[in-house]
């Protein structure tokens, strides 16, 4: 059987713009999609560009033979579905082939969650890209667990330990790491990784 040609990919990394949030837990997105940026391109170096009509800096790329646009929204993360949205419409994706990789309060640093659906389990990235695109896209999500003591939207802006640091920066090279084969092969599904 012959293997259909690969699909153009939106994925999308969430996160606020500004050094001020660069390093923290609630950007893990961002720091994804840089890293699969650098693990994409095997001929040098992909640079995002601003593209201020569309609210995002992006980029394009192969994985496999599939082509991918791999975009950082700059509207804040309450607001990421206006740059979703706009950037889907754009390039012409379709919400099935759009992935968006985001930081997980509920799951256990070094957890990572892929799944198909459903709702934004109370982040407001993914409850702003529900409201713009609707819920039928891929979930990525990366565990930075939560500290009781301190309020959740203060915990998500803080800088990790460094522990936590090397915990995250091994869990984002497993997520990419997943995301590029299994989207080289058509093969990306609902998956727990610990």
């Amino acid at each position: 059987m012959n293997k259909m040609k690969n699909e153009k990919y939106l994925i999308v990394g969430l996160g606020n713009p500004g050094l001020e949030y660069a390093k923290n837990r609630h950007n893990v997105g961002f720091i994804a999609v840089d890293r699969l940026a650098k693990k994409a391109e095997p001929f040098g170096k992909i640079e995002f560009k601003s593209e201020k009509r569309l609210n995002t800096e992006l980029c394009k790329t192969q994985i496999g033979d599939t082509e991918a646009i791999l975009a950082k929204p700059q509207t804040f993360m309450n607001l990421s579905g206006e740059s979703v949205s706009k950037v889907a419409d754009y390039y012409k994706i379709d919400p099935k082939n759009t992935v968006v990789i985001s930081d997980d309060a509920n799951l256990e640093i070094g957890q990572i969650r892929v799944r198909f659906g459903g709702d934004s389990g109370g982040h407001n990235g993914l409850k702003s890209i529900i409201g713009s695109i609707g819920g039928e896209f891929w979930r990525v999500r990366i565990g930075v667990g939560e500290n009781g003591q301190i309020p959740l939207e203060d915990y998500v802006l803080q800088n990790p330990s460094a522990d936590e640091v090397k915990i995250i920066a091994d869990t984002i090279d497993k997520t990419t790491d997943y995301l590029l084969e299994s989207i080289s092969n058509n093969s990306l599904e609902n998956h727990t990784i610990n």
